[in-house]
């Protein structure tokens, strides 16, 4: 065994010594075997120059490299951070540390910016803990240690592990990069500017769109409302254009021409539509000087029916002044023409409607007879529709009418003579055709003809309605017989019956008969139907006038009979009462007491005859005419009392406030009449007479100590029947309270003239 280690172990077995011949031979293969490894060794030293070249090419482009990059190298050879680094020249540069100095990690961390420091360090530790490979990386500041600057550098580095894992050489280099992040910087604002920009611009791209977009809206709300508009007004929009004869139409135009909105409107097709009589009118509108048109014509529709248009235009020219379109609006107004001649035919109404009512307000001024009323306008029914006759029918029953009055020869009858004095006719059956819709619409008109047979009528109110026999299928009635042989003995061939309401009902008809065929207008129909309500309003003043004449009589006549009764009958309890105390006075021998009885009954007698005839002419009281009501009423209770058993007295509350000349004459009869039956019936000692004036009301006791009565079994006399009218009559209420055994009280309570008509709420 060799001492070498290194060369192999050769054993050598023992042999036999070689000859010569065999050493000579291994000489040779020793020699060529030299050669050989010479030959290997030459080409391995020129492999090695060559890889040595390549080494100092590749040093001297990475020496040349890292100069130009102006990158800095560092080495550590020990896992001892504290041992100094193999730092180059720019690496010393970069961080600002003497050319001369030897860097250890400390040193390192001292320039780095407190603010990497921890972060750098910690990257360092885990590149040397085999984290990542043991690849570093990191981009962090320094500050120079001389001038405090700061600036940023890349790092990047590598660290190599033995066998164990351990680190043994830590390499890596370094880059300055301020400018790069400077650059990063003002890029970054550069980018925050252009995306606040961007941003800006898009939000004003974003108004710009919304306000675009609302103005889309409000145009399409103007199209759509102009299009409202001109439907409305029924007023459409057109564009002529010469050059190519193109007609631009709105919609509403294409409603007025009555032309399908996918139709290719031409002049040809507007001139067709208008009126042929008003086609020379619209051709030489439109072959003038260009000045702006307005004027009407007429359009005739496919199925004949003619419209009435208005249009306006104005001419558009071009730079040389010629015509270049026609831009205008066309309006209908069918409706508006048709409207005029409605209120040109409504004011011919009125005007009748004025005139006959003015004439009807004229009778009623100057006619004091209200009998006569009727007759007035039954005049001016015939004068106005020119009618022979005009009668007057009330409904009584579903199809009877009873007849109130016939105007004919210029007076009115009632019924009328010429007509057989016939009352009561069936006029309509519910079934017929006519009449059963003017039953039940109450106000269409009916136009007859009675010079056929049989007669005939429709319903004139309505337009190219049909006709039907006066009875359809019903039997005639004797009684119409006789009229219609009447009527067409006096040339009667066409009539007119207009229904007549109250309160909204059906309650009769006015008859209009002419010797005409009268056409019967609807304005004079409508005339017909305003003096037919005219003529309702008389019957019903000629009522009234009746009613209030009957009234009148019956209330005159239940006051003659208050009075009566409460002037002769109460007189005559007074005169009754004095000649009874004359008479017992007699009996005694008190001759001068009985005189004296006999000159008071004497005074009563002629007081209760002149109140009766003052009554009977309807004059005021003699006593309210000579004193006021407090005096008038304890004057008659003195004089009524005088001279018998029982004690009167009067007493007032209150300032007294001014009442009505009816009121005190009610208040003292009121008086006069409760008296009189307390010295007729009550047998009482006393009465006492009490008038308060109170704010909100006057109150009238009466009350006296006699024998009572029962109110609830008393039958009413005359007396107290008259007491509760003149009470109701004042607008008061009247009090009853008595037994029997407890006296009487009497109240009788008017409102005071400061009376409250009640909350407002």
């Amino acid at each position: 065994m060799h001492d070498d280690p290194d060369r192999p172990e050769v054993l050598t077995p023992s042999a036999p010594s070689p000859s010569p011949s065999e050493r000579a031979s291994e000489r040779e293969t020793a020699a060529e075997e030299l050669q050989r490894l010479n030959a290997e060794l030459r080409q391995q030293a020129a492999h090695l120059r060559e890889v040595n070249q390549t080494l100092l090419e590749s040093e001297q482009r990475l020496r040349l490299a890292i100069e130009t990059g102006r990158i800095g190298l560092w080495v550590w050879n020990s896992t001892d951070l504290n041992n100094v680094g193999d730092w180059s020249q720019r690496m010393k540069e970069i961080f600002g540390l003497p050319l001369d100095a030897e860097v250890t990690h400390d040193m390192f961390l001292k320039v780095v910016h407190p603010d990497d420091r921890t972060r750098v360090d910690s990257l360092v530790m885990q590149a040397l803990a085999g984290a990542n490979g043991g690849e570093y990386r990191a981009e962090y500041r320094t500050i120079h240690p001389q001038d405090g600057s700061e600036q940023w550098v890349t790092a990047r580095g590598q660290a190599f592990f033995d066998a164990d894992g351990q680190a043994i050489r830590f390499i890596g280099t370094v880059m300055e990069i301020t400018e790069r992040k400077r650059a990063e910087e003002a890029s970054a604002r550069l980018n925050m500017e252009l995306e606040r920009r961007i941003r800006e611009r898009t939000a004003d791209l974003e108004r710009i769109n919304q306000a675009f977009r609302v103005e889309i809206e409000e145009r399409k709300k103007s199209e759509a409302s102009l299009t409202r508009t001109q439907r409305l007004s029924q007023t459409g929009s057109a564009t002529w254009i010469l050059a190519t004869g193109q007609l631009i139409w709105s919609d509403e135009t294409y409603c007025i021409f009555e032309v399908h909105p996918d139709t290719k409107v031409t002049p040809e097709l507007v001139a067709s539509r208008v009126h042929p009589e008003d086609l020379p009118l619209y051709l030489q509108a439109f072959s003038g000087k260009g000045e702006d048109l307005h004027f009407g014509h007429r359009l005739v529709m496919p199925d004949g029916y003619i419209k009435y248009v208005e249009v306006a235009a104005t001419a558009i020219r071009d730079e040389a002044g010629q015509i270049i379109e026609w831009a205008g609006a066309i309006r209908d107004v069918t409706s508006i023409k048709q409207s005029a001649e409605a209120l040109r035919a409504s004011e011919h109404l009125a005007r009748g409607q004025f005139a006959a009512l003015t004439r009807t307000l004229d009778a009623l001024a100057q006619e004091s007879n209200p009998e006569r009323l009727l007759e007035h306008v039954l005049r001016m029914i015939a004068g106005r529709l020119n009618g022979q006759s005009v009668s007057v029918y009330e409904r009584n029953g579903a199809n009877e009418l009873d007849m109130v009055a016939t105007f004919e020869e210029d007076r009115l009858h009632a019924p009328s003579k010429h007509l057989s004095s016939v009352k009561k006719v069936t006029l309509f059956t519910e079934d017929h055709p006519v009449w059963s819709e003017v039953l039940r619409t109450g106000v269409d008109i009916v136009v007859g003809e009675i010079d056929c047979d049989p007669p005939r009528i429709r319903i004139g109110s309505r337009e190219n309605s049909p006709w039907y026999p006066w009875h359809g299928d019903a039997p005639h009635d004797p009684n119409m017989a006789v009229i219609y042989r009447r009527l067409a003995a006096m040339g009667v061939v066409a009539t007119l019956t207009v229904p007549t309401l109250i309160g909204g009902k059906l309650a009769g008809f006015i008859g209009i008969r002419s010797r005409h065929k009268n056409l019967f207008r609807a304005n004079e129909m409508e005339l017909a139907r305003a003096l037919a309500h005219q003529a309702m309003l008389a019957i019903q003043l000629m009522r009234l006038s009746r009613q209030s004449r009957e009234a009148a009589i019956a209330a005159e006549r239940n006051r003659m009979a208050r009075d009566l009764h409460d002037t002769l009958a109460q007189g005559f309890t007074g005169v009754i009462v004095q000649l009874e105390a004359t008479e017992d006075a007699w009996s005694r021998g008190l001759l001068p007491e009985a005189g004296k009885h006999l000159v008071r009954a004497r005074e009563l007698a002629r007081g209760s005859l002149q109140e009766a005839r003052r009554s009977a002419h309807a004059l005021r009281s003699q006593a309210l005419a000579e004193k006021n009501l407090c005096d008038a009423v304890e004057d008659l209770i003195k004089k009524m009392t005088s001279g018998t058993s029982v004690v009167g007295a009067f007493t007032r509350e209150g300032s007294p406030w001014p009442l009505s000349n009816e009121c005190e004459e009610n208040l003292l009869r009121i008086g006069q009449e409760v008296l009189t039956n307390t010295l007729r019936h009550a047998r009482a000692r006393h009465f006492n007479a009490h008038l308060a004036f109170e704010p909100q009301r006057l109150r009238f006791e009466l009350r006296d100590d006699g024998v009572g009565f029962d109110p609830a079994s008393q039958n009413e006399g005359l007396g107290l029947i008259g007491i509760k009218e003149r009470v109701e009559v004042m607008g008061g209420q009247l009090t009853i309270r008595s037994a029997e055994g407890s006296g009487t009280l009497i109240v009788a309570s008017l409102p005071g003239p400061y009376a409250s008509s009640g909350s407002l709420l």
